[in-house]
């Protein structure tokens, strides 16, 4: 029960890895970092810096991990496989879908969305990982704020990047329905900006 159990949930965060291996940090600390459950962020923190000097993408060498606490060989290969398994079944479907209508103002803003709520997801992966190393009482948010003066973005994609930050910082909604609300506004708000 226990291996699949980890082959679905990391099947779930496979099927949801819009923007690599980095994109799954906020996933993975919601599904299993905090009080009472697998990892403290300390050794999640630790975990993640293991993968960077390790051969392989950080998503599978945390992957392998966690699987590996949780049930040795057998849930190592399990959450690897799960974490793999919805990437070749989507692939192959999605480039073909892609190619047939890349055109579309719909796929154009459906993509368009899940890249902005894979930057948002990257940019909470890189705060945790600031403030368990670099800031420990907290990152200098005016001194960062004040590097964007020049910096040129659309409208609505600081629409939907501030509000997949601010649901993420604030709310209790799951990184999961962060990336697919993120994805269908962008599919919505793209016909009026793109």
């Amino acid at each position: 029960m226990l291996n699949i159990w980890l082959f679905l949930t990391f099947a779930k965060f496979g099927l949801l890895c819009f923007g690599g291996g980095y994109m799954l940090i906020p996933l993975f600390i919601a599904e299993f970092v905090g009080d009472g459950k697998l990892l403290t962020p300390e050794r999640f923190g630790n975990l993640v810096s293991i993968s960077q000097v390790t051969p392989g993408p950080v998503g599978i060498n945390a992957a392998t991990f966690i699987g590996f606490i949780q049930n040795h060989f057998w849930g190592a290969l399990t959450a690897t496989c799960g974490l793999v398994f919805p990437t070749l079944i989507l692939a192959g479907f999605a480039v073909s879908l892609i190619k047939r209508y890349q055109e579309t103002k719909f796929l154009k803003g459906l993509l368009y969305g899940a890249r902005l709520a894979a930057v948002s997801l990257i940019g909470y992966a890189v705060t945790v990982f600031l403030e368990l190393s670099v800031f420990p009482r907290g990152l200098p948010w005016k001194f960062i704020a004040s590097g964007f003066d020049n910096f040129k973005v659309s409208i609505s994609g600081i629409i939907i990047t501030g509000l997949a930050c601010l649901f993420i910082s604030r709310f209790k909604i799951g990184t999961t329905y962060i990336i697919l609300s993120s994805a269908i506004l962008g599919a919505l708000l793209y016909p009026f900006i793109g």
